[in-house]
């Protein structure tokens, strides 16, 4: 499964996922249940969906593909005699819902990146992307719609360079806002309220879309890739999928306490269900607000399943609560970073004295863990007696490892 969308029903909210084979099924976000699909919306593979309102027309599902964009019925999707409306015949990598009243619809595509009315298929707004062949690190890659705090709606656009900016309507056309917030390679950043939340590395940033100054962060010490806002207790908080190895999950986090965070939960299996295809990955996650009142979080993994939570609450929020999967026994031995005070991390442990020497392995721990900037630093191999866990150390440059002598 590859992206996940919510819409509203007179019954209650369905839930939308899309697949690498261009297909597309609707779930009951309570129960789970199958509601329709799975129906064929692209030729390759489904790039985005998204939530529209229509107004009079009701809600429909935005479906964005190498064929282009098409717009779905979720009540009469699936019925041999329905036709869903083509939006757009251009292909498009990416597409969000502006917020506004009504909802337009920002895209991306190879070429440009466009703002449409999804009532009447016009288009209202046009920036050209670079060409592909030329400054790939400035195309736009990513879009969140945004409310800004004029009460007006627009949308936050990411490069792949890195740098993220927003466009907003004003009385003379869209214009770009008047600041760029500098995120180095922001992923599926989100939007709550009039803040951005984005993730970098180990850590979450939120920013506020009115001044561009930074309001909080959470240095979580696990890389995030997806992020979801979710309506908690009347607050918003953070749905954030980790990714640690070959562990793969969902946490709570709340911007505004940045220590606390929940369980994870929400985890998935290996590539396509088979190890062999790769390690775990949450493709995309969003948060739910069921009829009966409760909380529920969704997410979308490349082992082909779509996990639905229990009832999420305020008290699964715990102040200091440990990043990522909990400690394990693998099969390829224990580890564990060391830092020092301020939290600087210098050096790895290994159970395995052997491992501590195996130098792919090193290399290869620190790629995942999102160190490579200690790749090809010189290091040692110390033998720990500082505990009674036994193996080794391996230390990068002059660092000493605990309980080493540091007059050598």
């Amino acid at each position: 499964m590859y992206r996940l969308a919510t819409l509203p029903t007179a019954d209650g909210v369905l839930l939308a996922s899309g697949d690498t084979d261009g297909g597309v099924l609707l779930w009951d976000a309570g129960t789970g249940a199958h509601v329709a699909g799975p129906v064929t919306v692209d030729s390759v593979h489904v790039a985005d969906l998204a939530a529209v309102d229509l107004g009079a027309d009701g809600w429909a599902l935005a479906c964005a593909g190498s064929d282009g964009v098409t717009l779905w019925d979720p009540l009469r999707m699936g019925r041999p005699d329905y036709e869903p409306r083509r939006l757009l015949d251009t292909g498009a990598s990416e597409l969000a819902v502006i917020p506004g009243e009504p909802h337009l619809i920002v895209l991306a595509d190879a070429k440009a990146v466009r703002v449409l009315d999804p009532a009447s298929g016009r288009q209202l707004f046009d920036f050209r992307q670079p060409h592909p062949k030329g400054h790939v690190g400035d195309q736009v890659h990513r879009l969140v719609g945004v409310h800004l705090d004029d009460g007006t709606a627009g949308f936050a656009a990411a490069r792949y360079g890195g740098g993220l900016e927003v466009w907003a309507p004003g009385g003379s056309g869209w214009h770009q806002g008047p600041f760029s917030i500098m995120a180095p390679s922001p992923g599926d950043f989100t939007a709550y309220g009039t803040r951005l939340a984005v993730p970098f590395r180990r850590c979450i940033d939120v920013w506020d879309l009115e001044t561009g100054e930074r309001t909080a962060r959470g240095e979580l010490d696990t890389p995030y890739d997806v992020l979801a806002p979710v309506p908690l207790g009347g607050r918003t908080v953070i749905a954030a999928a980790f990714r640690e190895y070959d562990e793969c999950g969902v946490q709570l986090w709340d911007p505004q306490h940045p220590t606390a965070l929940s369980a994870p939960f929400n985890q998935h299996g290996s590539a396509f269900g088979d190890p062999s295809f790769g390690s775990a990955r949450i493709n995309d996650v969003v948060g739910i607000s069921c009829p009966d009142g409760t909380t529920r979080v969704a997410s979308a993994g490349n082992d082909g399943c779509v996990l639905i939570s229990a009832p999420v609450g305020e008290d699964d929020l715990v102040a200091g609560q440990r990043p990522g999967p909990a400690p394990a026994r693998r099969d390829d031995g224990d580890y564990a970073k060391v830092r020092t005070s301020d939290g600087e991390i210098v050096g790895l442990w290994f159970a395995d004295t052997e491992r501590a020497r195996d130098q792919g392995l090193i290399e290869a721990f620190l790629f995942a863990e999102d160190l490579a900037h200690l790749l090809g630093a010189e290091y040692r191999v110390v033998p720990n007696t500082y505990d009674d866990r036994g193996g080794a150390f391996v230390m990068f440059g002059r660092h000493f490892a605990p309980g080493e002598d540091r007059r050598a």
